[in-house]
């Protein structure tokens, strides 16, 4: 399964997805920007259809915001 890195910043979502690579004796993450979907539940849906686990990063804002 990979890894799929997701932050919410000024109003939108962003993904970055992790590759492991190998050097000499150990492996280091390889990081590359992936477009995502622009809601959490979608987000969910996509990284479930892509074979993904998620690692939420940062303030995740709330679904339903209070008046």
């Amino acid at each position: 399964m990979k890894c799929l890195i997701v932050y919410y910043l000024d109003g939108l979502w962003y993904g970055e997805e992790v590759a492991w690579k190998r050097s000499g004796s150990g492996f280091y993450r390889e990081i590359s920007r992936t477009e995502v979907p622009q809601s959490r539940t979608e987000i969910e849906k996509f990284a479930a259809e892509n074979h993904y686990r998620i690692e939420w990063r940062g303030e995740i804002p709330t679904q339903s915001q209070s008046a």
